[in-house]
């Protein structure tokens, strides 16, 4: 017989370090890490336009039913259900304040949520409740893919199965691991035109398709885009670039001196920061700068009123101060339905162009209008079916009244009812749900059903149905209606184009 050799304690931890390849371990583990970093909390899923934690957010806010024609519900409550059922990571509090505080808020918030110069108050000061906007992002969860939560009792969707555009029209930035994403806020009216023409051409696109609808980025602040034509189509052909902003401003006399009055906040500019500098200045006897205040109220958000000594002074150090230059990276990611546990979605990390992006949304919005379309198809059915089971059973109300005191209700139905028996020919899962249904109902209610009624009701499903099953024939046309009853959620450009 062989004899095994037995390892000591030293021995057997020399044996597995020895087996460990450094090199590979650190790759994997970084490798793992970033992916962790990419999927769970920095890159927003350009189909819904959100992160993680903003999905886990407006998914616990629909769990308390905090709907738009709702009460508010504390914003502590919401973070609470949120860090308890989908995100252990901690308060996802700041994604709260970021849907509240964004150009287009799926959130409505009631209270302190800050400003451009000032953070919000503390989330048990504040209340929150799904928004007009959010509601039209959840009309199709019905549908949505979903994975087990974090701890394996409860389902949340990959994806929220929005017919809002938020990927394009709010301003969506993170920074993971080796890639830093920057995808800038647009309007939605122009969005929604560049949408439409990729539905109907398709592979056929162009980005001159797209900048004879989208003018650039837009931003709630205002300001102006005073980058050329040219460089906006660079940005959209090539998914990444530089784009020059100034904010927007008038300078006039005013006695001896020169008032600037500062009326819109480009991107990247800080009005707070701007102050101190001006503080800064006004402290420096030999600066230009006498006067500085933020004058902005509610009704007037951009506000700075500055004194300077004079216009050269302005064209010589201020000026340069109002102008800034943001660079994009379109980084996104596709997530995918997985059922295992704490290993729930494999990530696709996209580094598409615009083009890409407006082709991709459209071919996926398709894909859920066609679930959405066959689930009312299927329900119409069923509500159809059960409207002929009754209309019969009001027919041949002997037979029902003969399953009611047999010794199986449901079988003697399937036998004798004859809409029913004519159903269990071709379907007879359907039929002996139709069975049931009926045998849970009262004698007395099916006495008093009006046959008149039901074939009008019969008529209406039969005409849903046509209408269904057109839409599911051309389903560009669905995106697009769906698209055109965003018109009301419009607003005016508020980034003025200089070119």
């Amino acid at each position: 017989m062989r004899k095994v050799k037995t390892l000591t304690a030293d021995e057997l931890v020399k044996e597995q370090i020895s087996q460990i390849n450094a090199d590979e371990l650190l790759k994997k583990n970084i490798y793992d890490y970033g992916i962790d970093v990419i999927e769970d909390r920095a890159l927003a899923d350009y189909r819904d336009g959100f992160k993680p934690a903003q999905r886990r957010i407006l998914q616990s806010a629909k769990d308390l039913k905090a709907y738009a024609d709702s009460k508010t519900v504390k914003s502590a409550r919401v973070t609470g259900d949120c860090m308890g059922k989908y995100h252990p990571h901690g308060s996802a509090y700041g994604s709260l304040v970021t849907l509240v505080n964004s150009d287009y808020p799926v959130l409505d918030g009631q209270g302190n949520y800050g400003d451009i110069n000032n953070g919000p108050a503390a989330e048990r000061y504040t209340e929150v409740r799904i928004s007009e906007i959010g509601m039209k992002c959840l009309e199709c969860m019905a549908v949505a893919d979903t994975v087990p939560n974090y701890g394996g009792d409860l389902q949340e969707p990959i994806v929220i199965t929005s017919r809002f555009p938020t990927f394009f029209v709010n301003d969506c930035e993170g920074i993971a691991v080796g890639i830093k994403s920057h995808f800038p806020a647009h309007n939605l009216e122009e969005i929604v035109a560049a949408l439409k023409v990729a539905v109907k051409k398709g592979e056929s696109m162009t980005v001159n398709d797209i900048v004879k609808h989208v003018k650039g980025p837009d931003f709630a602040y205002g300001g102006k885009l005073i980058s050329p034509p040219a460089e906006v189509y660079a940005l959209y052909a090539n998914g990444k670039g530089a784009l020059q902003y100034e904010c927007e401003y008038t300078i006039v006399p005013d006695g001896r001196n020169w008032l600037l009055t500062i009326t819109g906040y480009c991107p990247n500019f800080t009005p707070m920061t701007f102050i101190n500098k001006m503080t800064d200045l006004i402290k420096d006897k030999n600066s230009g700068v006498v006067y500085v205040n933020d004058s902005s109220t509610k009704d007037e958000p951009c506000k700075l009123e500055v004194i300077l000594k004079s216009k050269e002074y302005f064209d010589l150090k201020i000026k340069k101060m109002l102008t800034k230059t943001v660079n994009y990276h379109f980084y996104t990611i596709e997530r995918h339905k997985s059922t295992a546990i704490d290993k729930d979605v494999v990530v696709d990390v996209l580094e598409p162009t615009m083009l890409e992006l407006l082709l991709n949304w459209v071919d996926w919005r398709k894909e859920v209008e066609t679930k959405m379309t066959q689930r009312e198809l299927n329900l119409n059915l069923e509500r159809e079916v059960r409207l002929r089971t009754k209309l019969s059973a009001t027919e041949n109300l002997n037979v029902v009244k003969d399953a009611l005191e047999s010794n199986d209700p449901v079988k003697h139905v399937l036998q004798h009812l004859p809409y029913v028996v004519q159903l269990n020919k071709t379907n007879s899962d359907l039929a002996k749900i139709c069975a049931e249904y009926l045998m849970d109902q009262k004698l007395n209610a099916i006495r008093k059903l009006d046959a008149k009624k039901l074939n009008e009701d019969i008529a209406e499903c039969v005409k849903s149905q046509n209408e269904l099953n057109d839409d599911l024939s051309d389903i560009s046309k669905v995106v697009i209606r769906e698209l055109d009853k965003l018109k009301k959620f419009y607003k005016p450009r508020k980034l003025k184009i200089a070119n």
